[in-house]
């Protein structure tokens, strides 16, 4: 197995040592792209179009695997023209649980930081109960805080009952006060009058762009509120390497 690696981010290196241990030879030529399996471009930067462009692409074998950490239109287009198959790290339902481990640390340990009271006792909202969400209030309950999720339906409602996290709808936050919101979706869900009730509480977005605030607003009325992008790359940069490792190899060997 022969991959390229294009890297722009930590998690890249533990990415290639993972891969090498299974064997797999890393190249870092493009006269061979023949013989590549797959090709591993940037997490987050744009494609350099000048260098991976047209000629490129169609140089590959059909069975070669292109890969990103996010999503891009730019070799969504390529690989449509080519017949290549596409697919995307952080939208594999395995890498998101996995990631969301290293993810709710942290958002804990940013808390512990920068706050003057213990996760003990702290009443915290989570915003969004999809993967992160849960995983980050399963942990901030087992620190005996006192944890909210913002909920929109039934279902999500009794995943937070059933896991010790108290939901509340949108409706119901003016009845509510906080030590901390964290943000989990990428959509504006708190209104302007919700943000300027909470305008003195410790609020953190860990969504991708474009966040969950209307960030100008948000940032002029709260000093605490903070983006916290890309943890996993930061606090726990080899394990996650190694998740995104895995997950390429299987992904490859599968093709």
């Amino acid at each position: 197995m022969q991959g390229l690696i294009i890297k722009d981010d930590p998690r890249y290196n533990y990415v290639e040592a993972y891969l090498k241990n299974q064997g797999v030879t890393i190249n870092d030529s493009l006269d061979i792209t023949k013989e590549l399996d797959f090709v591993l471009f940037p997490f987050k930067a744009e494609v350099d179009q000048e260098i991976y462009n047209g000629a490129f692409f169609s140089s590959l074998n059909s069975n070669t695997l292109i890969i990103s950490g996010l999503r891009k239109s730019y070799l969504e287009e390529k690989c449509k023209f080519n017949n290549l198959k596409y697919t995307v790290l952080m939208e594999d339902k395995d890498v998101s649980i996995m990631n969301a481990i290293p993810t709710s640390e942290g958002v804990i340990s940013y808390i512990i930081e920068n706050t003057i009271m213990p996760v003990f006792g702290s009443k915290i909202l989570v915003i969004g109960y999809g993967i992160c969400g849960r995983d980050l209030g399963m942990r901030l309950a087992a620190l005996n805080a006192d944890v909210y999720a913002l909920v929109r339906n039934d279902v999500k409602e009794a995943m937070a009952i059933r896991s010790g996290v108290t939901p509340v709808y949108i409706d119901e936050l003016k009845g509510h006060s906080f030590d901390v919101i964290v943000n989990t979706v990428p959509n504006k869900i708190l209104s302007k009058e919700d943000v300027q009730r909470y305008k003195d509480v410790l609020t953190i977005d860990i969504s991708s762009k474009p966040h969950g605030f209307d960030i100008e607003y948000i940032e002029g009325v709260n000093d605490k509120f903070v983006i916290l992008p890309g943890i996993p790359s930061k606090c726990a940069v080899k394990f996650a390497g190694e998740i995104l490792g895995k997950n390429i190899y299987k992904k490859v060997s599968a093709c």
